[in-house]
């Protein structure tokens, strides 16, 4: 297990810790060279030559060619991989790819930022010759980079601990409010999973932690559960936008209910139908989101997949899907016969937005989905999420909202 607070409290220094870090990532993400950069001290390498490193951070030609890669990591959880955002052919062509990572015979980089109340502190770098890093690998990554960040500034934070005996002090509390550390509100078991509600500064988030990381299934403002931390869910109300009707919308998949709070308020009158499998999320849904305060709503616990495929009458105007598990979508929901039932059921001019998280390029679970749905509705559209100031690029992993509409005047 990959545990940076333990590692700190053990190293007597910084550089050691990171010594720590880097070999215990190898061991159990893997990469054939790494490097650890913390501003203002020398960083910490695996197979990388620490002279030729600090010559290469400050050229500008390199600086200006991965500035689209920190966009993208920026905006993807602080992680990112060259040759996902740029694609391998562009990435041949780039001066620090030739220089830098080629004689040490890489193809593949990682970077991952350490970063503390929006402030840049430092960053990881893991480099491989061999197979490409796969999602559950950047999201372990992810997933690591609080604790990580709180780690290393242990090393240099401003705390004076004095007597114990009189007055205990825990530091690593004290980081932890520093370096945004969510305050968990509840934990429950969920199949193989847990599901946690945290508070994060302003947010409240329900996350599924699995094997292979974390996924946030709802963020939600801490007094106002309609008020999403997500801009893709504000996408979800194009597909509402585009139906002819809105007297019943079905939901798919619970988390906080966030949308559900938006539509009952959007449009009053409105029959809500929430399907999730799982009634344990339902019921924190109940405690830390206000779900029973949202009107005209019908919870149904039950698999998606199976309710759709028992209901042969048209009869939802609008869907929404939202069925990640803790770290990729359930299985069968890319599936051509899940689209075929989901027509079926829709009223003519219904309308449905699927969320997908993924790249654009290639042939990913985007374009997955997107052949799937396109099998039952001719009329679909692709709407990806970028944050402001962001560069476009069609291979950065993102969130991507399906949209589409059903025969019908």
């Amino acid at each position: 297990m990959l545990d940076p607070l333990s590692w700190a409290r053990e190293a007597s220094d910084a550089a050691t810790f990171e010594r720590r870090v880097l070999e215990e990532i190898q061991a159990v993400i893997g990469c054939d060279a790494a490097f650890f950069a913390f501003k203002g001290d020398a960083p910490t390498t695996i197979a990388v030559d620490a002279a030729k490193l600090d010559t290469a951070m400050t050229r500008a030609d390199y600086v200006s060619e991965i500035s689209p890669l920190k966009q993208a990591a920026l905006a993807n959880g602080g992680v990112a991989v060259d040759t996902t955002v740029f694609g391998e052919t562009a990435v041949r062509k780039l001066h620090y790819h030739r220089d830098f990572v080629v004689p040490s015979r890489g193809r593949h980089t990682l970077l991952a930022f350490l970063s503390l109340r929006g402030r840049e502190l430092g960053g990881l770098m893991l480099g491989r010759s061999g197979r490409k890093f796969a999602l559950a690998e950047l999201d372990h990554v992810r997933a690591l980079l609080p604790d990580l960040t709180m780690a290393r500034v242990s090393f240099r934070a401003p705390w004076a601990p004095g007597d114990l005996r009189e007055a205990p002090v825990d530091p690593w509390n004290r980081l932890r409010a520093l370096a945004g550390r969510a305050h968990r509100l509840e934990r429950v078991e969920l199949d193989r999973d847990v599901v946690e509600i945290r508070d994060s500064g302003d947010y409240r988030e329900m996350v599924a932690i699995g094997e292979q990381g974390e996924f946030v299934w709802s963020r939600a403002d801490r007094h106002d559960p309609k008020r999403s931390g997500w801009f893709y869910v504000d996408l979800f109300h194009l597909a509402a936008a585009r139906a002819k009707q809105r007297s019943s919308v079905l939901v798919v998949g619970c988390g906080g209910g966030v949308i559900a709070h938006q539509l009952a308020n959007l449009y009053p009158g409105t029959a809500i139908d929430i399907v999730e499998r799982h009634a344990a999320v339902v019921e924190l849904a109940r405690r830390w989101y206000g779900l029973d305060q949202i009107p005209n709503l019908k919870i149904i616990i039950e698999d998606a997949r199976q309710l759709l495929a028992r209901t042969r009458a048209p009869t939802w105007d609008v869907a929404i899907i939202d069925a990640y598990g803790a770290v990729d979508l359930a299985p069968g929901f890319a599936d051509a016969s899940f689209f075929a039932d989901l027509r079926r059921t829709l009223r003519p001019g219904g309308a449905f937005a699927f969320n997908v998280v993924g790249a654009l390029a290639g042939d990913g679970p985007v374009r997955q989905i997107e052949r799937a749905a396109r099998r039952a509705f001719g009329d679909v559209r692709l709407v990806p999420v970028l944050d402001a100031g962001e560069a476009f690029s069609p291979f950065a992993v993102r969130n991507v909202v399906l949209l589409g509409r059903s025969g019908g005047a």
